[in-house]
């Protein structure tokens, strides 16, 4: 194999390819980008049996043929390449790179051993726009587990269906302490067949896990623009150009997450999401770093904060809300609720349901996106 390459275009890959690539495995070709010579110009893949990426790069090639490099040399090679074209080519079992004076030869190894990345055989898709998609990922994704025990809360419940002749798509994640659910209409959209299991008549569980939905996120934060979307198999796939992306769905039933919202709202409030925010950043500075608790004493017209780490000190702060009940106490975990005032702006409406009954945080207009929070003991 023989090519040459601009560094800018096979740079980019190589590096969306760190987040990919599996650095600690008892297979090292895990640890390498497979490249193949195609009419197209270069094809790079990467894949941790889970999620695989595929781009082909604009490239002049002098010789046919493939090879493997191990990514994260090969990333840290090109990155300090001077600007202009590099020259690949493979000798044996070693793929030499020249920029300028500069010379590498990185060993490879056989890429017959890499693992097949599964070809996408399906014209159903969707296209989405990236704003909306990049938005509802940066609501949802903070809840999404990370204890691989509870392996069906480690995704985010994706679901896309019909309502008052409009297609919505839904974004579901937990960990059992919270909840986050986001819904956006698609605008010129049909639902999506495969989110329908068509033998039986009923919706399908689709879970996308944890590191593809990191990494659509961070291809729409590089790309920009809408993407395609679509599922084949047991498989989601996302495409924007001549870039792929294809992941594992995670199996399992996701938990009914309408059974966590309470029936009934006994007591609301409103404040100011940066206020809420920058008076919890200050008393969080005190909270225990076992349990990370805040106490709130509601009042009508004010809400105060309490934090107690007993060594240390004790700390409180009050902000202005909109209230006119009975006075109630009630402590969370800071750092979930930092996690949500992150995600808005604006005015936040904060709803509490009879007992020790979850807490349901909304944007005021927004009511398609929900954060359901479980209380602390106090």
């Amino acid at each position: 194999m023989e090519v040459r390459i601009q560094k800018n275009a096979l740079l980019s890959h190589v590096q969306r390819a760190q987040n990919i690539v599996e650095r600690k495995t008892t297979l090292p070709i895990l640890a390498h980008i497979l490249m193949q010579t195609e009419p197209s110009g270069l094809k790079l893949s990467s894949t941790d049996l889970e999620v695989g990426v595929t781009e082909i790069c604009d490239a002049r090639i002098e010789q046919e043929g493939s090879t493997t490099i191990h990514a994260r040399k090969f990333f840290e090679i090109i990155r300090e390449m001077p600007e202009g074209e590099l020259h690949l080519r493979q000798q044996d079992e070693q793929l030499e790179i020249r920029a300028g004076r500069s010379r590498f030869r990185l060993r490879s190894l056989c890429p017959d051993e890499f693992p097949k990345i599964p070809e996408i055989e399906t014209t159903d898709t969707v296209k989405l726009s990236g704003d909306v998609l990049q938005e509802m990922i940066q609501k949802v994704f903070v809840s999404v587990a990370s204890d691989e025990t509870r392996y069906t809360l480690t995704g985010i419940l994706t679901q896309m269906d019909r309502e008052n002749d409009e297609t919505v798509l839904r974004m579901v994640a937990t960990d059992g302490h919270r909840l986050s659910l986001c819904e956006r209409t698609l605008e010129n959209t049909d639902c999506l067949p495969g989110f329908q299991n068509t033998s039986e008549g009923k919706e399908r569980d689709i879970i996308l896990p944890r590191k593809g939905v990191q990494e659509i996120g961070r291809m729409i934060d590089e790309a920009g623009g809408d993407v395609e979307f679509g599922l084949f198999q047991e498989n989601a796939f996302v495409r924007k150009d001549r870039l792929s992306m294809i992941m594992r769905l995670v199996q399992g039933k996701f938990p009914d997450y309408g059974a966590v919202f309470p029936k009934e709202t006994e007591t609301e409030l409103t404040a100011e999401a940066q206020a809420l925010e920058e008076a919890l950043r200050r008393v969080s500075v005190l909270s225990t770093e076992r349990s990370k608790g805040v106490r709130f004493s509601v009042k009508p017209g004010k809400l105060t904060f309490f934090s107690n780490s007993p060594e240390i000190g004790d700390a409180e702060e009050e902000v202005d809300i909109a209230y006119d009940g009975k006075d109630f106490e009630v402590a969370f975990n800071v750092r979930y609720l930092l996690d949500f005032l992150q995600t808005v702006t604006g005015t936040v409406r904060l709803e509490f349901g009879p007992g020790s009954k979850p807490c349901v945080m909304q944007k005021k207009d927004d009511s398609k996106y929900s954060y359901i929070l479980m209380p602390l003991r106090i």
